[in-house]
């Protein structure tokens, strides 16, 4: 799923977003560009500096739909049609 940043990814973000996947059993990861960050890791999102109206993609494996609804609706990104 490929969303767009609506604020930066920045400490109190990146904590918000890896609580928010670590509540999912599935392999969850967050591209941006040519790096790639286990989406459940606060220093790995850090480093990849989300800034607003970046877009990711985030990747799960097997693919939620619940987690889809869960970073839509948390704020932090919005959809995106790209």
């Amino acid at each position: 799923m490929i969303v767009k940043a609506t604020a930066p990814i920045y400490a109190e973000r990146a904590a918000k977003l890896v609580e928010l996947t670590g509540s999912f059993t599935e392999s969850i990861y967050i591209k941006k560009g040519d790096r790639t960050a286990d989406g459940k890791s606060f220093l790995g999102i850090i480093a990849l500096s989300i800034y607003p109206d970046d877009s990711i993609e985030i990747i799960c494996d097997p693919p939620s739909t619940q987690l889809k609804e869960k970073i839509l609706s948390s704020g932090l990104f919005a959809s995106c049609n790209s």
